[in-house]
């Protein structure tokens, strides 16, 4: 499993698009995984996307083919947000 977050994104309350990120993964980590270890482990890699996911995002994100997961920060503090989050996840 790889978590990403873009260094820019820390503590900032700004997230990518979603659709920038599922790029990202998709022509940066995947192939540098898939060099590294070959491409089989490189597809089959589950990777997150952390930076800013919140309720209101979050959907976004998990509608991405190459966004697997979020990793959850100052999001997860608030008990309706992440539920949010969770519900954005199961649909």
């Amino acid at each position: 499993m790889i978590a990403y977050e873009p260094v820019w994104a820390i503590g900032t309350g700004r997230a990518a698009t979603a659709e920038g990120a599922n790029t990202l993964i998709r022509n940066v980590i995947r192939p540098t995984v898939g060099g590294m270890f070959g491409e089989t482990l490189a597809q089959g890699v589950r990777v997150l996307y952390g930076g800013s996911v919140d309720a209101n995002n979050a959907r976004e994100f998990f509608r991405q083919p190459e966004i697997d997961g979020a990793l959850v920060g100052g999001a997860s503090l608030n008990a309706r947000a992440f539920v949010a989050i969770v519900e954005a996840a199961q649909n």
